[in-house]
């Protein structure tokens, strides 16, 4: 019987010749697809697990440190160019042996530094004055592959004196670390690849199913007249088995190649925001062996299922009688899932991010699937209610029929609509809490501090010294393109051996003496010239000079939303304008463009920030897109399942539809030759994929945006707007519908041709 059915899959005729090669066609489609995902997941956890150099711990040097074997000076910290981040180690070896970091041969002596592939080309074609001079000493050579998490990522190794990096607070480091980073973003990018893959998946098999019951009537009738001349129900199984697992199996292999032809492009995309390194896109050995095992399976329970009527009685196939309707319990899976997103809502904590919900999300999916049959016989028997004319009743009287398989021609479209509204609701509100119209009034503005509280910074709690400010601020001011907005100290001015305190005649704190701050906590004074240049920080009663503020929000530029909220208002204490004897706290730089920008963070590092200090110069700008970068890269991962969703399912609806019509042709022929308009066959067609798709997208659209609202009311900062869907959310989703429309309009042409009263005759 293997070779019998060798025989009709692949020497069957033309009729069995193109139903094999759609049935592959299709599947390879499904499969390359999700080839993609799983590579680029694949990828994901190349990078992730690789060793933490970057997590390297040690004990603090104690300003003098000697020669010891085994033994390095380390710092590490971050530098910012044009947006971009930069790695950067300062080390120095401590005697013989000393560690060696991932990715180079030897250590960087002084004056010498190692650059990653990235950051030598850019060093290459930049302006020195724009990057090049922050790094003293020359390159010697590229970091290799394994310190780098992709081919765009910018690292430097940079090559000190003992004596030199220990002045600056280094650590002793004897063993660099090997474990994978622990990142609180990992969790939130696998549970976003959970998630795609689910999207991807259901449709995928769905249109595998789908094009293997390709023509299925027709198989079913060749298949009870072998029973009726004698083949036994195992043999007819043997036999569709095969005639599956044959089409499925080499579409699995088509999909490997097509996914050969597009891996060079997807090593090249940037799907979560960094490029991986080429050779780690790439499903693993167990994914291609799962594939090519998996779904010549799942196409084999496919066919047999379908042969239910076959195998009760060769006759089976013409007693065709309506299968029992969904019942309303199709509903609990969906419901339980929405129980479990909001358990798990409120479980979430800002290190889980959410992690707790995602479960009930994923099961949430797979309730609108299984709940979809339900949804879809109700709205046929509400639509025969609403709506009179003969095409309503045929269509709906066909979905009542069997609306298990009407809305399996819809479920990757409803799942696409499903994941979408769940972005369009979350992303304006991330966005919104993040990117405050205060963070993009400060978009080009570059903070530098020195100082300003308790450890606060690398120059302790005074800040620069009056003589070197002034010095600094002169400098400052002779960029063109660059406007400076120093920040003073007012603590310093408060310790006893400081000068003393500029408050205005009159003014009364809370206790009396230096040593900190009182009263309301101003621990800072800027200008009102100042302010009105930076008007989102705050204003100043008429007629004063400079004021009193609380500028060490300000100086916390991480975080946007915090740092950029108003720091003074009319009710500040106005004190005298005169600063020179105050220690320089801090400068903020607004720049004009980005040349002018890089110019001024490269004097700022070379002229006043320490080897490896933790808060180099970086703009509002810089940290809005930093934390705007999370949440773009996980709408990123969502809207590609979307339209990989789409996708497939689109040839999933197109295979279905083609199928369907050539299952029907004769009820269609017969209904036209006896005086049915075509109009009113196009439009029973239509209805029969329109309804399914309008009742379970109601439903999933619902139901996303209730999560996109519970979702920010527990985890946005209070006063977060509720979300809202958008004209974007609109067009996206009214395109991608209009398309599946489309995709079956395309066939009515066939629907035309192949019910023509020349076609009345049948086998």
């Amino acid at each position: 019987m293997l070779r019998f059915g060798l025989q009709l899959s692949l020497r069957g005729g033309r009729e069995a010749l193109i139903r094999l090669i759609l049935t592959a066609v299709a599947v390879g489609v499904g499969a390359a697809l999700l080839f993609c995902v799983l590579a680029d997941y694949h990828a994901f956890q190349a990078s992730n697990n690789r060793e933490c150099w970057e997590c390297t711990q040690g004990v603090p040097a104690s300003g003098q440190v000697k020669p010891t074997p085994g033994a390095e000076l380390w710092t590490t910290s971050a530098d910012y160019f044009e947006g971009q981040t930069i790695e950067r180690l300062d080390v120095a070896a401590l005697g013989p042996r000393a560690p060696l970091p991932p990715g180079i041969s030897r250590l960087p002596g002084p004056g010498q530094y190692y650059a990653s592939p990235a950051l030598a080309a850019l060093l290459r074609t930049v302006p020195r004055d724009e990057l090049g001079d922050r790094y003293p000493g020359r390159l010697i050579g590229t970091i290799g592959d394994q310190a780098l998490t992709g081919p765009d990522e910018l690292v430097i190794f940079i090559g000190h004196q003992p004596a030199q990096l220990a002045a600056t607070g280094a650590n002793v480091v004897t063993k660099i670390a090997t474990s994978p980073p622990e990142q609180v973003w990992s969790h939130y990018f696998r549970y976003a690849f959970a998630v795609g893959v689910l999207a991807v998946l259901f449709p995928m098999l769905i249109l595998v199913g789908t094009a293997t019951r390709l023509a299925a009537a027709r198989r079913e009738e060749r298949y009870a007249a072998m029973r009726l001349v004698g083949a036994t129900p195992r043999q007819i199984s043997v036999v569709a088995s095969i005639d599956a697992m044959v089409s499925a199996l080499l579409g699995v292999v088509l999909g490997i190649g097509i996914f050969a032809l597009v891996q060079p492009a997807l090593a090249n995309a940037s799907l979560i925001g960094i490029r991986y390194f080429a050779a780690d896109v790439t499903p693993t050995a167990l994914d291609y062996v799962g594939m090519l095992v998996g779904v010549p399976v799942v196409s084999a329970v496919a066919a047999l299922l379908s042969l239910r009527r076959v195998q009760i009685s060769p006759l089976g196939v013409t007693r065709r009688v309506t299968p029992p309707a969904p019942s309303a319990w199709r509903v609990v899976p969906l419901l339980v899932g929405i129980g479990l997103f909001v358990g798990g809502l409120a479980m979430t904590n800002k290190q889980s991010i959410g992690g707790p919900a995602y479960p009930g999300l994923l099961v949430t999916m797979v309730g609108l699937v299984i709940a979809g049959p339900w949804l879809t016989a109700q709205a046929a028997r509400l639509f025969t209610r609403l709506v009179k004319g003969p095409s309503p009743l045929l269509a709906a009287r066909r979905l009542a029929d069997n609306p298990r398989a009407a809305f399996r021609t819809v479920t990757g479209l409803v799942l696409a609509v499903f994941l979408g509204t769940i972005v369009a609701g979350l992303l304006p509100a991330v966005n919104a809490t993040t990117a405050t119209p205060s963070a993009n009034g400060l978009n080009n503005v570059l903070l530098d501090a020195f100082g300003g509280g308790p450890g606060g910074g690398p120059f302790g709690p005074t800040g620069l010294s009056p003589q070197a400010s002034a010095k600094l601020l002169s400098q400052l001011r002779a960029f063109n393109g660059a406007t400076t907005y120093p920040v003073y100290n007012l603590q310093q001015s408060r310790q006893p051996s400081g000068p003393v305190s500029v408050k205005p005649k009159g003014h009364r704190r809370g206790g009396g003496g230096g040593g900190g701050p009182q009263g309301p906590g101003y621990d800072s004074i800027i200008s009102c010239a100042s302010l009105n240049g930076l008007a989102v920080l705050g204003r100043c009663a008429p007629g004063v000079k400079a004021v009193e503020v609380t500028a060490s929000n300000l100086l916390y530029s991480d975080n946007p939303t915090f740092s950029t909220q108003p720091i003074a208002n009319a009710s500040n204490p106005a004190v005298s304008s005169n600063f020179s004897h105050l220690y320089l706290e801090a400068v903020l730089i607004r720049v004009k463009n980005s040349a002018t920008l890089e110019r001024v963070r490269t004097f700022l590092d070379t002229h006043t920030s320490q080897a490896g200090s933790a808060n180099p110069p970086k703009t509002y700008g810089e940290a809005v897109q930093i934390r705007l970068a999370y949440a773009d890269t996980v709408s990123r991962l969502v809207y590609i399942a979307v339209a990989l969703t789409l996708l497939v399912a689109g040839c999933s609806l197109a295979v279905t539809v083609g199928g369907n019509l050539v299952e029907r042709k004769r009820p269609f022929t017969l209904l036209r030759v006896s005086g049915t308009p075509t109009a009113t066959l196009y439009r029973v067609v239509l209805l029969e994929a329109i309804l399914p798709l309008a009742a379970a997208t109601v439903v999933a659209a619902g139901t996303a945006y209730g999560i996109s609202v519970l979702t920010v009311n527990r985890m946005a900062p209070a006063g977060t707007p509720t979300p809202t869907l958008g004209h974007v959310y609109y067009t996206t989703m009214g395109v991608g519908l209009l398309i599946s429309l489309l995709v079956i309009l395309v066939t009515m042409p066939v629907l035309g041709r192949m019910t023509a009263p020349s076609n009345v005759r049948f086998e």
